[in-house]
């Protein structure tokens, strides 16, 4: 794939990605920006020479981060970044300072230089982001615990214990119980934003993508109702009565 070209993008004062995100503004209330590293730099081989970053330099590339953030915020959108994976330190203080919120995906938020890698409690989570129980990339709730390690479900069991959410076997089976202490516990994040996917909202092991992989697995589930039917399908108002009574018990608006 060819690299973009940013010193020349620069020349223009970014005017193509102010034109994207102008039509972007226009279509949509607020979008994720994906891959964000990208933005700041960008990893490529020169037809000859060594494999390199461009801007090469970490000053230059939080400059060019954010003055690209800038123009996307400047739209008038709303913009969430999606800062998942290996990401640079100067990055998400980067965003901190653009005041673009990042993601909080639930089981990857550890005290990964504490000794058993204890979860961070949601509460704790800065405003500026967005708490998330997963992803389209990731497992569902319900198979991450059922597939979880002693250590990791321990640690789970101890934060939902001092959240005041109950006591929970870390070797029992996933259950309708465990299912919403986990979902209070996140409702309770100081995340500004909070993202449920759908299979999480209603405990069910579907899985949307397996990154790596091909085949008729990935990007074809689908919902087993019409979405015009929700409003008629006993679950489905069940857990949307549940989302309603959390999200108001946690004083929170979205």
């Amino acid at each position: 794939m060819p690299t973009y070209r940013w010193d020349r993008i620069a020349e223009t004062g970014y005017a193509w990605i102010r034109q994207r995100a102008r039509r972007m503004a226009s279509l949509y209330d607020g979008y994720r920006v994906d891959h964000l590293v990208g933005l700041y730099r960008t990893y490529g081989k020169p037809m000859a020479g060594e494999p390199s970053f461009t801007p090469p330099e970490e000053p230059a590339q939080v400059a060019q981060g954010e003055t690209i953030l800038r123009v996307l915020v400047d739209s008038g959108a709303e913009i969430l970044a999606e800062d998942l994976g290996l990401v640079p330190d100067f990055v998400r203080a980067s965003l901190a300072r653009v005041g673009v919120p990042g993601c909080k995906v639930l089981r990857w938020e550890r005290g990964w230089h504490t000794p058993g890698h204890p979860f961070i409690e949601p509460a704790r989570y800065p405003a500026s982001s967005a708490a998330m129980t997963g992803t389209h990339d990731t497992e569902t709730l319900a198979a991450w615990w059922t597939g979880a390690s002693s250590g990791d479900r321990q640690a789970s069991v101890a934060l939902l214990r001092a959240a005041g959410l109950g006591e929970f076997d870390p070797a029992g089976v996933w259950s309708p119980s465990l299912h919403d202490a986990i979902l209070a516990l996140v409702y309770r994040s100081g995340s500004d934003n909070l993202y449920l996917p759908i299979q999480d909202v209603f405990g069910w092991f579907d899985r949307i993508n397996v990154p790596g992989t091909i085949g008729d697995h990935n990007w074809t589930w689908r919902l087993p109702w019409p979405v015009d039917a929700l409003a008629h399908v006993p679950e489905a108002v069940a857990r949307a009565a549940f989302c309603l009574r959390t999200s108001r018990a946690a004083s929170r608006s979205r």
